[in-house]
């Protein structure tokens, strides 16, 4: 349902009111503070049609009125850009990353950042693994039939899986397997690495095809696995604070989802494909028990492979501050990543 100009102006100045106070909007405060050209009475039955449409609720013991999440989208939708950080605040970013090693590292520092940036809980996901570049292959043999398979992409990301051989290991066997998945694999994107592989089992002598298969099946598990990638989590306190989620049911349910790293992981991913910040408000939210929440993330690029990032908050969050942080954040730690790469 389309708003008019006057009825737009008002919800608008509702929600920033809401977000800044925590206080329930009247009429009068909405004259007081906001240049809107019409008189209290007018705003008043403007914003009883607004209520009547569903963009606002009244709360029973204030004469105020609160947001709902469809007020919030329409907010939201209608912010005409991101915003910026300060001049500060982007220093203090390419600060902070300064120094940053491994991949790890890198992602538990960015979720501290941006948690510290925003006060609201911050999430970080790593880059997705079908679309990173495979740097090394490394097998080492352990005891007799053990094997530690090693994959290092360009991202920095390094996946590791112990192998059981069907018999023994030689050492030789194990170094001229090495070499020839290093000469095929090196450079590759891991999506194709099935393929590849498949296409080279022909060329290895018959007496190493068993183990080869092996490590071959183990390299193709690992393809397959997206859903295993650790989330960097920062910022649980904020979920406590004043004026969060209303109540310490909606904040217990908080706490025991992101508790379940595979739930938010299913948040992030809502970010993949993106080139934008997305925000998923209230109960747009998919996972169960976070309805009281809102979501802002966005993807950011590490060479050809693409991860996410996202802050969680009350519906009641500074939705501009905070997309204009995940925005720069998400840009900055891309940079890293490449440089890494």
């Amino acid at each position: 349902m389309n708003l008019d100009d006057r009825k737009a102006r008002l919800l608008r100045a509702v929600v920033h009111d809401f977000i800044q106070t925590a206080e329930p909007v009247g009429s009068k405060t909405l004259a007081e503070r906001y240049a809107l050209g019409v008189s209290a009475a007018t705003i008043r039955n403007e914003l009883a049609s607004l209520e009547e449409q569903g963009y606002l609720s009244h709360p029973h013991t204030s004469a105020g009125r609160v947001p709902t999440d469809r007020g919030y989208r329409f907010y939201v939708d209608s912010l005409s850009g991101v915003g910026k950080l300060a001049r500060a605040q982007e220093e203090a970013i390419v600060r902070y990353f300064d120094g940053t090693a491994d991949l790890e590292e890198t992602l538990r520092r960015t979720s501290t950042l941006l948690a510290g940036l925003t006060s609201y809980t911050a999430m970080v996901a790593p880059p997705s693994l079908d679309r990173s570049r495979l740097r090394h292959v490394e097998v080492v043999g352990i005891g007799r039939h053990g094997i530690l398979l090693v994959l290092i992409m360009d991202t920095g990301r390094v996946e590791k899986r112990l192998v059981e051989a069907a018999g023994e290991v030689g050492q030789g066997d194990l170094e001229d397997l090495r070499r020839q998945l290093n000469e095929a694999l090196g450079g590759e994107r891991l999506d194709r690495a099935e393929l590849i592989l498949s296409a080279m089992a022909e060329d290895v002598p018959p007496d190493r095809r068993v183990l080869f298969a092996t490590l071959a099946n183990a390299i193709g598990q690992v393809v397959g696995d997206q859903s295993s990638g650790r989330v960097w989590v920062d910022g649980q306190a904020h979920i406590a604070g004043p004026g969060g989620f209303g109540g310490l049911e909606a904040v217990h349910q908080v706490y025991q989802a992101l508790e379940q790293q595979v739930l938010v992981l299913q948040l992030l991913q809502a970010a993949l494909g993106q080139d934008r910040v997305s925000v998923i408000i209230g109960a747009e939210n998919p996972v169960q028990g976070m309805e009281a929440c809102s979501f802002v993330t966005s993807s950011y690029l590490a060479g050809d492979a693409t991860g996410s990032i996202g802050v969680l908050g009350p519906t009641r969050m500074d939705y501009l501050r905070a997309m204009a942080a995940v925005q720069a954040v998400a840009r900055y730690l891309g940079d890293v990543l490449d440089d890494v790469g």
